[in-house]
Order: structure tokens, then sequence, then C-alpha cells
């Protein structure tokens, strides 16, 4: 039977230990035994030092006390103590507010403890090394408080390559004023990147001119940010070079807009995504000052934290204007993500197969009646196919992996490529603007360039023979086209830093593809196609030919240096391509020394001559050569055949490019054990 305790022993409890936890600091130096009795033990209070006893003090750290109690003790009385504290500051609070009620006196903001200050520097310095990761749920969570960085401050002090140069702040025209550049800017860049509605974008117009009902105050930063950003557009795609008035105007307007940052760069919302586009397409007409890339790698991931690269599962209740709203935004920054990396050479934000169910928006395809007098956005439809196809090939051949590609894998993907991209072009009406059509135009040629030239997977030196050929002839048109524009202000509206990029890009790989096979596609001739712009020219041997196109490619690297101020483009290329040059001059001159031996150096023709200094200016079409004013051109000219006049009778090669009465076929068949790929159905094909 258990022992039972007095009533007394239970009300007077024994306060000795069994067995101390630690013994106190008297008794361990003096190394004799402690029996750990509270408040002090028996050695100290038979020696006197019961008040020095340390079971009596807070000489132990928390978690270190001598008994269970103790620690109780200590954790009461910093509770009291927090409970304290709370209810004095509970009535400094209460008493603030009163007599702030009394004297109309503006409350005063919480002060933010240290510790709150820490936590958010802390964070604000992981978004920063982290540089692209979303920061959605930290700048929800911290927005507020802290002053001296948000989200719109990291993104332009990220994305800044130069300041914007101190300008007297204006306010903005009248409306008639600001009118043809904005229809300047829906005419030539909303058509292809719908990403905002029309009808928004007129009623923040209306709002900030008070054309309507609505009074100033409903007027939000987001409307002056579209206007702003839209005429800034408009007008640096409208400066012929930079510091004229036209890119003064744009850079006045930029830097209105920039105050307003804070207020509409938003991670986590349409708008913010919105927003930030229009900031992108600044970019490519001014990249002297931002990184395009950057500003849309930020945006292709603020796409995906929204959830836009996915469709809404069928149970989600959501309008059908505002699905439709989630597929341009998707698509314009697909478009636009494509076109910036391809244009640099760098890896996309994100791949195909993360997003590959998005549809094409139906607005663009079956547009409502209160869209009548609205802009039709039926080309960009055109523009998101090709878009496809040329992120397809570039993300297989570029960025999955290194390792070559057997000849025959390599022939036989590189064909079906190209018949998608024969495909999406012969889908195209021509119905549409002649500008649009000279733009889908260089897109053809453009992806057939990339199609056709070396890469990581094949290499140039097992390029076939027809292949060469093919970047040359490819490579030629392409100067052709786009020399003139880049001299022609109203084209300007459609050529931005990508497009000289590409240039860029062009020009590298004709120089290595005549490196790679010099003397064989020198002496080859090529018969010019009926229609071609070249068919009314004198025929040209390929070494007059090269030296053009190299001198037309460097022309359009210069309009970055006259426009931008970036001359690094054109000096790095003059470089690059300096040595061919002078071998194809040298064989010019040899060709003319065995055609006129007695007249070299004498009489020689001053249109003989090939070098950057040197070149006649009647060896360029003029610009009003090339007006696109003209009869509605069906069918863009193909490049041309291979032919050898030596040889009449022998088979010509077959051509990649499909004839006028090209038509869509359903599926191309490939050979077993040939990479997979995707089948496509373009929009033109629909409808």
């Amino acid at each position: 039977m258990a022992k039972t305790e007095s009533i007394e022993a239970l009300l007077a409890p024994s306060l000795r230990v069994s067995r101390p936890v630690a013994a106190c600091a008297r008794c361990r130096s003096a190394k004799i035994k402690c029996d750990g009795k509270l408040p002090a033990c028996s050695a100290c209070e038979r020696s006197g030092k019961a008040t020095s006893c340390t079971s009596a003090n807070d000489e132990f750290a928390r978690g270190k006390e001598r008994s269970y109690v103790a620690a109780l003790e200590a954790a009461a009385q910093r509770l009291q103590k927090k409970i304290d504290a709370a209810r004095a500051e509970a009535a400094s609070h209460r008493a603030l507010s009163g007599t702030q009620s009394t004297t109309g006196r503006p409350t005063q903001r919480r002060k933010i403890s240290g510790a709150r200050r820490k936590e958010a520097s802390d964070v604000d310095e992981l978004v920063s090394d982290f540089g692209f990761l979303t920061v959605n749920a930290t700048s929800r969570d911290f927005h507020g408080f802290t002053s001296t960085m948000s989200f719109a401050k990291l993104l332009l002090s990220a994305a800044a390559r130069e300041e914007l140069p101190p300008l007297e702040s204006r306010g903005l025209p009248p409306r008639y004023a600001i009118t043809p550049m904005i229809n300047q800017y829906l005419e030539n860049v909303y058509v292809l990147f719908p990403f905002f509605s029309e009808t928004d974008l007129m009623s923040s117009l209306s709002r900030i001119y008070h054309e309507s009902s609505a009074i100033s105050s409903t007027v939000t930063p987001l409307d002056v940010w579209y206007v702003r950003l839209i005429l800034a557009i408009a007008y640096a795609s409208s400066s012929q070079r930079k510091g004229d008035e036209n890119d003064k105007t744009a850079l006045q307007h930029m830097s209105a807009a920039r105050g307003l940052a804070g207020y509409v760069l938003h991670p986590g919302s349409i708008a913010g995504v919105q927003a930030l586009l229009l900031l992108v397409q600044y970019s490519l007409v001014d990249p002297a000052h931002y990184d395009p890339w950057y500003l849309v790698g930020m945006a292709a991931r603020l796409m995906v934290d929204l959830g836009l690269h996915c469709e809404p599962s069928p149970e989600t209740k959501i309008s059908k204007s505002a699905l439709d709203l989630r597929r341009r935004i998707f698509h314009c920054v697909y478009a636009l993500d494509r076109l910036v990396s391809m244009s640099l050479d760098r890896a996309f934000s994100f791949t195909d197969d993360s997003a590959s169910e998005v549809p094409l928006p139906e607005s663009a395809t079956d547009p409502s009646s209160s869209q009548v007098f609205q802009h039709s956005i039926k080309p960009c439809l055109y523009l998101f196919d090709i878009r496809r196809v040329q992120s397809a090939f570039y993300q297989s051949t570029r960025w999955s992996s290194r390792s070559q590609w057997p000849l025959a894998t390599a022939a036989t993907y590189a064909s079906s490529v190209s018949n998608d991209i024969h495909a999406w072009y012969s889908t195209i009406p021509s119905t549409l603007s002649q500008r649009h059509l000279m733009l889908f135009n260089l897109e053809r040629l453009y992806c057939q360039i990339l199609v056709v030239s070396p890469n990581q997977r094949v290499p140039a030196s097992s390029m076939t023979d027809l292949n060469k050929e093919l970047v040359f002839e490819y490579s030629a048109q392409y100067a052709d086209l786009l020399q003139p524009i880049t001299q022609d202000v109203g084209w300007h509206a459609y050529l931005t830093f990508a497009d000289i990029s590409r240039a860029k890009y062009v020009g590298q790989k004709f120089v290595e593809v005549m490196w790679s096979d010099f003397d064989r596609l020198i002496k080859t001739t090529h018969a010019i196609r009926e229609g071609s712009p070249l068919a009314n020219n004198a025929p040209l041997d390929n070494g007059q030919r090269a030296a053009i196109c190299l001198r037309k490619i460097i022309e359009i690297l210069d309009f970055a240096r006259h426009r931008w101020s970036m001359p690094e483009m054109r000096e790095k290329f003059e470089q690059e391509s300096a040595v061919l040059f002078s071998r194809l001059k040298t064989r010019q001159m040899e060709l003319e020394t065995a055609q006129y031996p007695s007249t070299i150096g004498v009489n020689a023709p001053a249109a003989t001559s090939v070098g950057y200094g040197s070149m006649p200016s009647n060896i360029y079409p003029d610009s009003n050569a090339f007006p696109y004013q003209g009869s509605t051109m069906t069918q863009l000219p193909s490049p041309p055949i291979n032919h050898d006049p030596v040889q009449p009778d022998v088979q010509q090669q077959a051509m990649l490019t499909p004839p006028e009465d090209y038509h869509m076929p359903t599926m191309y068949p490939m050979p077993q054990g040939s990479l997979p790929r995707r089948s496509y159905e373009f929009y033109g094909g629909r409808s």
C-alpha cells in the first residue's frame, strides 16, 4: 500500500531537490557537495553567503537553470514584462489617436522594428541575387514599408544600360497632336502584338482629356503609362538618328512615364504584365537605355507566375473576353521572347513543352460586331504561327544538346522544317498590307537562313553543297530587301534592335559559309528567277554579289550607329569580314587583268573596285526602287534556282521554295528513326 502524505507536507513542500541540476558557483569552486536547496543551498546558508548563492540570481543562461521551478519563474517574469510593455504601448496609441481626432493632424505611420527591417532587407537582397526568379509572394508581403527598394526600382535598375538624360518635364500634348502617333502605333505595332484592348486605350485617352462624363480623379497611373509609352514608342520609331527632335520627344515621354513605374509595374497582376510589355517594346526601339532581353525575360516569368501559359480548367468560371485576353498576352510574350532571344543568340525564358496547349485568341479569328471600327489584329496570327516553327527548330538545334546529328537525320529534319516554313508562307493572303507582306517575306528568308546555316548540330564542315548555296542566295536576298528599309523612315516603325541583330547573324553565317567553300561558291553562277528584284539588273558573278551582300549588311548595321550610337556592331562585323573582302577584291582584280590586260590600272571601270571605302554609289538600288506602294503582291519572289550554263541538260537541283500554287500538306512523312517534330496547323490553312 502506497504511503500517504500529510496535509501539512502537501501545503509546505520541501524545496530540496534529490539531485540538483548543477552546483552553485561557491560549492563548485570549493569542490563540496551542493544539495541544491532553494533559494540557497545549505552550505551557503551555514557560511552566511545565502544572498550570493547562484541559485538566487540569473547567472545561468536560458534553458540551463538549476531547476524547473527557476526556469518557470524566469519565463513568467519575461512574459509579464512583455504584457506590461504591450499595455503601455496600447495606452499611448489611444491617447495619440484621441489627440489627433481633436487637432486634425494626420496619423503617423507605425515605426517598423529593426528586426522586420532587417528581414525586408534580406528579402530584397535575395531577390536581387536570384535576378529572374519570380518575386510575386515577397513583393506583396513586403510592399508598403520598404522605401529603398521595390519591384519597379529593381527591374529598371537591372535593365538600365544607360541613365535617361535629365529632361524638362512636360504635360501631355493636346489630343489632336498625339492622334497621328497613336494611330501609327496601332497600325504598325499593335496589330502584331495586341496584348491589351484597343477599347481600353481609347477609354484611357477619354479620361485623360476629359472627353466623357468621367471626372479627373478617375484617371489612373496606368492610363498615363499607356499613353506615355505608346507615344514614346511611336516617336522613337520615327527617329532617324540619335538626338533629333523625335528622339528627344520619345525620351521626354519615357522620363515622364518612369516616375509612374512604381504604380504600374507590379507582379501578380495582368495589368503589371501589360505595362511591362510596353516597356519591352520601347527597349526594342531604344536599346541604348534598356536591355530588351532582361525585360522580356522578366515579363515571361511574371506571365508564368500568373499561370497564363496554361489554359484554365473547364470548371473555372471565366468570361470569354478575359480568356481571350489571357491568350493574347501569352502569345505576345511568347513572340517577343522568341524574337529577342533568337536575335541575340540566347536561351528562351521558357520552353515550348511547358506552354504548348494555349490556343490562338478567338477575337483575332472571329471579330465581333463591337470591333468593326477597330484595327484588325489578324496579322498577329501569322506572326504567332511562324514563331512556333522558329522556336522549335532553334531550341532543338541550339539548346537541347550539342552532339552532332547524322547527316541523314539532319537533312530530314531540316527538310521538314523548311516545308513548314513554305506551308506557313503559302497561307498568307495577298489582302494584307504591303508592309506586312514585306515583313513576312523577311521572316521567311530569315527562317530559311536559320534552317540551312551551320549550327551546333550541323557544323559548317558537315554542310551539303546545296545548303551552302542556299545560305548564299537567301543571305543575298535578305540584304537586298532589308537595306532599303533602313534608308526609308516610313519603314522604321517595323525596324527594331532585333532586326539589326538578325542582320548581323545573317552576315556572320554568310562569312562562315563563304570561308568553308570559297572557290566553289565564287565560281558557281546562278540564274535569277523571274520576278526577283535583281532580275532586271545586269548579271553579276558571285564574287561581285558576295561583295555587295557584305557591303549592304554593313550599311544595315550602320543604322545602329546613327540611330542608337552603337557602332560596335558594324565595327565588329567589318573586322570579321575584312579578310574576305580583301580576297574578293584580289579575285576581282585578277579577273579584270584577264579581261583587260592592256588597260588594267589605267582605264579600269570604277564599278569593278570592291572595298569598304570605294564601293560605287550606283551599285545599290535607291530607296525609291523599293516603294512598296504599287500593285498588290500575290507572292514575293523566291530564291533563285541553281543553273549551270555549261551543262544546261543536267537536271537541276530541286528547290525548297514552293511554287505559286503550293498547297499545305496535311502531314509530312518522316523516315523511321528520325527526330520527332510537331505537326503544325497554321491559321491561314484553317481560314
